[in-house]
């Protein structure tokens, strides 16, 4: 067991980190005086919130919904059989509102105010990615009056598709305020990505969130190209704030109280076992050294394994980034997106566009024909279309392990994949409202959504 440094004490310490090489005249005449902040320096401070509600608390406890992780330790024990409480959220809230949006906000009004309209679409496209999660986890969420505790001290809560229709207006306008091209504003981010192709990915998971198809897949069609991820910077070394989020939780914080023994995902990828997905066409075995470490603190720990142990290095080594918004989320898009139409044969490219993805990384996945999927073939379905989807709906899951959106597609699909509760006879469905907002805000929706009350969209 390592050093124990408070969760929220990450995105400060990497603000620090991260900025403060950069020019800074704040203050320079007295420093004992305060002054306010420049668009441009408060913009990393607002994407580090986004990390930390991406790749943090809500991500691992998501997982555990998902059928990822395993909580076997301490409260994760809890966890792990959904005895989750109000104020377990309270601190990813506070994150989520106070530190990312309430920021992004203020970041665009000033950007706005200096005609720089290349960082305020920046700012935008953070809103979006923020407001979108927190629709998707808990459902009705404040947005309109949110952040702005003059005016509304207790804001009202917006409906869900309406958060979700308002950040895809954000996405729009940034689009339209020229982020497509720019390198600039993006320290806590790593990955040759377009500002441009992130916010279109965004928007086509806002839609398949809403079962726009359609819609989904025209903005995935511009979405992340090959080799243009958006990561989370993570530096190599032992200093928190630095390295990898899952990693910090893992190893340096918090060893033993998650692990991926006996977990959904592992099921699929060990050979030995009999709901492994491989075939013929599909070998998992360099992706599961990849994903899950038997030499931690459980039997089969979440890989944090790090090269300078000398085997194998981990998906969430301190120093590996963490994926964001990918090339291989937006063409599993397209796949179920065209799956969805009818068009199988489109389906099959986007597919076999992630496998060769996979394929150049890990090695074992070959590309499948269409008449690999059917009743009576290498993969099995009723029909042929669904035994696609299936297939479709398997890769994205594994593809997307440790993310939220793994979290959503279980819900969204209504548990396509069959993944067996912990405990009882249902899946979560959503996160709880905090205990802090239910204390300060007489807006809180009542009766209390449960954690097993499904979210307006999927119900």
């Amino acid at each position: 067991m390592k050093n124990f440094v408070k969760f929220g004490s990450a995105v400060g310490v990497a603000a620090v980190l991260l900025t403060a090489c950069e020019p800074n005249d704040i203050n320079s005449t007295n420093p004992n005086q305060f002054s306010d902040a420049s668009p441009e320096l408060m913009i990393t401070g607002a994407q580090l919130a986004n990390v930390m509600v991406q790749e943090g608390e809500l991500a691992r406890m998501g997982g555990i919904f998902a059928g990822y992780f395993r909580g076997s330790d301490r409260q994760y024990i809890s966890v792990d059989q959904y005895n989750v409480t109000a104020g377990d959220l309270d601190n990813i809230w506070g994150t989520l509102y106070a530190e990312g949006i309430a920021q992004s906000r203020i970041v665009q009004a000033k950007a706005e105010a200096k005609n720089n309209m290349v960082l305020k679409g920046i700012a935008q496209v953070n809103e979006a990615q923020l407001m979108m999660t927190a629709a998707a986890l808990w459902g009705n969420v404040p947005n309109v009056e949110a952040c702005d505790v003059e005016n509304f001290p207790n804001p009202s809560y917006d409906n869900q598709a309406d958060v979700y229709a308002a950040a895809i207006a954000l996405l729009d306008d940034a689009i339209a305020n020229g982020v497509g091209g720019s390198t600039k504003f993006r320290a806590a981010y790593a990955g040759s990505f377009d500002w441009e192709e992130v916010a279109n990915t965004l928007k086509a998971r806002a839609y398949l969130h809403l079962g726009n198809y359609a819609a989904a897949k025209t903005a995935a069609m511009a979405g992340i190209s090959e080799g243009n991820d958006m990561y989370a910077l993570h530096d190599a070394g032992y200093t928190p704030g630095k390295h990898n989020l899952f990693y910090d939780f893992l190893d340096w914080n918090r060893g033993g109280y998650m692990s991926c023994s006996g977990s959904h995902i592992e099921k699929l990828m060990d050979a030995t076992s009999a709901n492994y997905r491989g075939n013929t066409k599909t070998d998992e075995t360099e992706r599961f050294n990849y994903y899950f470490f038997p030499g931690g603190y459980t039997a089969l720990d979440p890989n944090w394994d790090d090269a300078s142990y000398g085997d194998h290095y981990g998906i969430f080594a301190s120093d590996n980034n963490y994926l964001l918004v990918s090339y291989v989320e937006n063409q599993m898009i397209l796949a179920e997106c065209y799956a969805r139409e009818d068009n199988l044969a489109d389906a099959l490219v986007a597919l076999n566009n992630v496998r060769a993805a996979h394929d150049a990384q890990f090695g074992g996945f070959d590309a499948y024909a269409l008449t690999d999927f059917g009743p009576a073939a290498l993969v099995v379905g009723a029909t042929q279309k669904e035994a696609l989807m299936k297939e479709i709906y398997t890769e994205k899951y594994i593809s997307m392990f440790g993310h939220i959106e793994g979290f959503n597609d279980v819900r969204r699909t209504g548990n396509a994949l069959g993944i067996a509760p912990n405990i009882g006879s249902s899946l979560p469905q959503r996160m709880l409202y905090p205990q802090s907002e239910i204390n300060s805000n007489t807006n809180v929706p009542t009766p209390r959504p449960t954690t097993f009350d499904k979210v307006p969209i999927w119900n």
